[in-house]
């Protein structure tokens, strides 16, 4: 057994179906304490940050949210897009965010989005002031595994996603090199790198980063393939996570499974349970044991042996809570009922004029329909 004192999931994804009751239920009965709620776009729903901040006001001593970007700015006001996202995250962070969840890193929603510019293009200037000044932390998906750009060496499972990713996609490397224009310009920015930042493979050069960028910290969740490099370079790993345990944060990715996506609220019980296991996994002594092939979206490839190693109890409590709170907050912020329903309000109008243009939408307008009833019955 792991000897933690509790658990903050900092990446669990949330959207309806999935109610909050739901995934209460599930995290008494596994033992995470608090969660934060990452948002990504939808697409009848536009955002499901009303839907979190209602799971928020339900449950504030649990919950913790990082709302996603008015992904209609991009098409609005793309060569001013940082001034208008700014205005975007002052409301959302007034409103009761805690942080910022950028998806557009990942090279399949840069594609599907089409009008996103370069990260490092002065359009965004704005934005990464704000940020630095506010210190409003950012939970970042930017690339995905290396193998995506290299069909011949990608496991069975990064084919079967459909992530084998040719020229018409941005290259893994061009947004490595954008990310870190805007951390020498703006090293100050809390930014949250998920996924290891797609390094765990290459420990020395994440290494690097991290003693360059003091500010800078990443995340565990699942990627499989973090912990089969891991489990690899074992010895390699052991030295990296207690070196750097003050800049390491514990993340499922549970929750909502897709993307843009009309069923973004799937929810795997087993699923869920698999991807706290195999985090765990890496954590206890000694492990050695054969992860098999489940047919599910995590554990989809080839049986591979994890490898575990027996950290030091202040690193791991360190990684499971402790990093979050002194990162992020101590305690989840309020939310703003009233600010929240004037939101709502233009969730409403702007996916009518989305729908006006677009006549195949078909917009859910029940996402601000429902919190402006919920907020309006509990607006203390």
């Amino acid at each position: 057994m792991l000897n933690i004192q509790k658990r903050i999931d900092a990446h669990i994804h949330y959207s309806l179906p999935l109610e909050a009751e739901t995934l209460i239920s599930f995290m008494d009965r596994n033992g995470i304490d608090m969660a934060n709620l990452v948002l990504v776009p939808h697409r009848k729903r536009l955002t499901s940050v009303p839907d979190a901040l209602m799971a928020k006001a339900k449950y504030p001593d649990r919950f913790y949210v990082f709302t996603s970007f008015d992904v209609s700015e991009y098409f609005r006001h793309g060569n001013e897009i940082g001034k208008y996202l700014t205005k975007f995250i002052d409301n959302m962070r007034r409103c009761g965010c805690d942080g910022l969840k950028i998806i557009e890193g990942k090279p399949s929603m840069r594609k599907i989005m089409g009008a996103i510019p370069g990260f490092d293009a002065s359009c965004w200037e704005p934005l990464w002031d704000y940020l630095e000044k506010t210190q409003f932390p950012v939970l970042w998906h930017l690339n995905d595994p290396e193998t995506c750009w290299e069909p011949e060496k990608a496991p069975r499972h990064i084919r079967m996603a459909g992530e084998l990713y040719d020229d018409t996609y941005v290259n893994n490397e061009e947004q490595y090199r954008q990310m870190e224009v805007i951390l020498k310009k703006h090293p100050k920015i809390k930014f949250i790198f998920a996924h290891l930042y797609f390094m765990s493979a290459q420990l020395p050069r994440l290494s690097a980063l991290l003693d360059t960028y003091p500010n800078m910290m990443v995340d565990i969740t699942p990627g499989l393939e973090i912990y089969v490099n891991l489990s690899q370079n074992i010895e390699e790993a052991r030295v990296f996570f207690e070196k750097y345990q003050d800049r390491i944060l514990y993340g499922t990715d549970i929750g909502a499974r897709c993307v843009l996506a009309e069923n973004a609220g799937t929810f795997n019980e087993e699923e869920c349970i698999a991807r706290m296991d195999l985090i765990d996994g890496l954590f206890q002594p000694e492990t050695n044991r054969i992860m098999r092939e489940d047919g599910r979206y995590l554990i989809n490839t080839d049986d591979f042996v994890q490898r575990g190693f027996s950290l030091s109890e202040e690193a791991l409590n360190k990684i499971y809570w402790k990093n979050f709170q002194n990162y992020v907050a101590a305690t989840p912020a309020k939310v703003n009922p009233k600010l929240i329903i004037k939101e709502c309000r233009r969730i409403k109008m702007t996916l009518r004029i989305m729908s006006f243009i677009d006549k195949s939408m078909s917009p859910d307008m029940s996402v601000a329909k429902d919190a402006i009833a919920f907020f309006n019955k509990n607006k203390r």
